[in-house]
């Protein structure tokens, strides 16, 4: 168990392996699964519980250096004992927030995401539902072979974190994207697949697992041995806010 805490800085969970953990993100109980991203925005209370004797491994994303930087760190703890001991299959955000383009007009705007749990098999559905259609001939991948989202608050249509940009890719097996460079860094997650990442002149053989890092403005080229997917989150939302973002993209091979 983890003991409940708050603190300024922005924070999501990505989980890569086990299940049956619950966090509670300001009281609610939100599942934690494989695949799942779950937030727990600025000065939230969270807490976390394993029903089981089995350990869970999931990334850790926060935006500490940006916080730390402006002098506005802050951090609190919460109560000794959990929130709830509830275990729902679907969190009262996700009964609330969680439905495809159906915002709940009682709901002002967040400027962070009010839905903490995007579950992986809507991220799955999503993924595959883009590159079916680029079979059919429709305009629907980032490039070919390559499909992809991003985690958005579904009351603003902006990024879930004001600080931290998520998304998700998908690379067909063979698969090779365009060169990219772009003002911000972005740390990637393989969650499955094999393949090869070159970054600037260096490059990496991928496979389940593994992370690597993308400094501002280095050149990324992504290939798929197999079918690859791979999480991301970078500090873009910043450099956006700043007036700062750019972009280079080369063309696809």
């Amino acid at each position: 168990m983890a003991p409940a805490h708050r603190h300024s800085q922005s924070a999501f969970r990505f989980v890569i392996e086990g299940e049956s953990v619950w966090t509670n993100v300001d009281g609610d109980a939100v599942e934690m699964r494989r695949g799942d991203l779950l937030l727990a925005p600025s000065w939230t209370y969270h807490e976390h519980h394993n029903t089981t004797d089995r350990p869970m491994a999931w990334i850790d994303g926060l935006d500490i250096p940006l916080v730390s930087r402006l002098d506005a760190s802050f951090f609190e703890f919460g109560l000794d004992t959990l929130a709830t001991c509830e275990t729902p299959k679907r969190s009262r955000g996700e009964r609330l927030w969680g439905h495809p383009g159906l915002r709940p007009i009682s709901q002002p705007d967040r400027s962070n995401s009010p839905l903490m749990a995007y579950r992986w098999e809507h991220t799955d559905a999503a993924l595959a539902a883009q590159l079916e259609l680029e079979a059919e001939g429709a305009s629907s991948v980032i490039e070919p072979g390559h499909a992809g989202v991003r985690f958005s608050n579904p009351s603003t249509g902006k990024d879930s974190l004001v600080t931290i940009r998520t998304e998700m890719h998908r690379l067909l097996e063979g698969a090779r994207t365009a060169p990219v460079k772009i003002v911000g860094s972005a740390v990637w997650q393989v969650f499955e697949g094999m393949g090869v990442a070159t970054v600037g002149d260096r490059r990496f053989e991928l496979s389940r697992g593994d992370l690597f890092v993308v400094p501002s403005w280095d050149e990324l080229v992504l290939e798929a041995g197999d079918r690859l997917d791979l999480f991301r989150f970078s500090d873009e939302p910043v450099y956006e806010a700043l007036g700062l973002a750019d972009t280079y993209r080369g063309k696809s091979a």
